[in-house]
């Protein structure tokens, strides 16, 4: 059993961990996009390549936890267990989470192969405004999902 969370919900420490983080993604990554705007597109590289691998880990990490955890016994105590609004919001959520984690492979890897010359050729900041929208849209319906399943 996986020790309790330390949000004040019937979640797990797993799961606790990756909402907090996942709450501090965006800022992140705006925080990468103004070392890039600043030159700083070396540490903007390794940022970026260093919270995708993050995030994998997350995603691993909390994978593992959904399916060997007590969190369905947690879920069934929500006001929303079973709900079509839950469903609808889990299938909004994966929606935004592999488009973000493939668009992500990609762009990390496209960048990769282009840097430090040939941005301009794919619009690099283009995809990266895209994806990150994405992120965001991952991220809030993640807390959506987070409240309804151990909150509510």
């Amino acid at each position: 059993m996986i020790a309790q969370g330390f949000l004040g919900t019937r979640a797990d420490l797993i799961i606790d961990v990756v909402m907090t983080i996942s709450g501090f993604l965006p800022a992140i990554m705006m925080f990468t996009f103004y070392l890039a705007a600043k030159g700083k597109t070396r540490l903007h590289k390794n940022m970026q390549f260093a919270l995708l691998l993050l995030v994998t880990i997350l995603v691993v990490a909390l994978e593992v936890d959904v399916r060997s955890g007590d969190l369905q016994a947690a879920g069934a105590l929500s006001a929303y267990h079973d709900s079509t609004i839950l469903s609808v919001v889990f299938v909004v959520h994966l929606f935004f989470a592999i488009t973000t984690f493939f668009g992500w492979i990609w762009l990390v890897v496209k960048s990769a192969r282009l840097y430090p010359k040939g941005f301009k050729t794919f619009n690099h900041k283009k995809w990266g405004k895209i994806l990150f929208v994405d992120i965001v849209l991952t991220v809030v319906t993640g807390w959506m999902m987070y409240i309804m399943v151990f909150a509510l």
